[in-house]
């Protein structure tokens, strides 16, 4: 967080004055300037401001900091009663400013101290921002999220039966120890084949696609393999 001392400057309307200490910028999202709706975005909510520089508007609010820092921070971000609709009105927002411009979403919980400090970076990342919002124009994300439970036994006897050839003339005694012994293995088995499976897929709707990431996979929890 910045902490440079500035006067007020809300982008779209001029007012004069500066921050109080307990008073910070809560980003939102950045989109096109040239997209901002006409009407003021008071109407959406009373606290929101539209902070332009150049070729980008940043969706921001004055929020009270203390709510999010220190003791009284550290109680009220491990509250989901607290939390959860904060979150929800955060997501809400981007969906606002999605209807009219692509949008360079903000991590929940970005402050600013001052508008200066959040012209400043905007001023120095201005060409990334707009190379971002040109790039997403008339585009969608997806997220494709691919899961292998492996805690069914009849599941796993079908996977035992493909990793091991001889499996199926075993007698259920020794299936049973086999399963035993090897069963990482048979988990590791299990998991390259949904990862191949996975990456056929994504081989196939490539071409409808502008661009894939592949994300870092995501740790499971007992059985259950992502």
């Amino acid at each position: 967080m910045a902490d440079t001392q500035s006067p007020l400057r809300p982008g779209k309307a001029e007012n004069s004055g500066s921050l109080d200490r307990e008073g910070a910028i809560c980003l939102y999202a950045f989109a096109h300037n040239r997209h901002a709706p006409e009407s003021p975005v008071a109407e959406i909510e009373e606290q929101l401001q539209l902070h332009s520089v150049g070729r980008v508007a940043a969706l921001s609010a004055i929020v009270s900091i203390g709510e999010y820092c220190g003791v009284d921070g550290e109680r009220n971000l491990a509250d989901a009663a607290w939390l959860a609709p904060r979150v929800r009105r955060h997501a809400e927002l981007v969906n606002w400013t999605m209807q009219w411009s692509p949008v360079f979403p903000v991590p929940f919980g970005t402050f600013y101290k001052t508008f200066d400090s959040l012209t400043a970076f905007m001023r120095v990342h201005e060409e990334t921002i707009v190379a971002f919002l040109d790039g997403v124009t008339d585009k969608e994300q997806w997220e494709l999220l691919a899961g292998a439970k492996f805690d069914d036994p009849e599941l796993l006897d079908r996977l035992a039966c493909n990793a091991w050839p001889e499996w199926s003339a075993l007698s259920k005694g020794v299936r049973y120890m086999r399963s035993c012994r090897d069963r990482d293995a048979l988990l590791s088995f299990g998991r390259a084949n949904a990862v191949a499976m996975v990456r056929a897929y994504i081989a196939e709707i490539r071409p409808l696609t502008a661009a894939v990431r592949e994300l870092a996979p995501r740790t499971a929890v007992g059985p259950e393999s992502r």
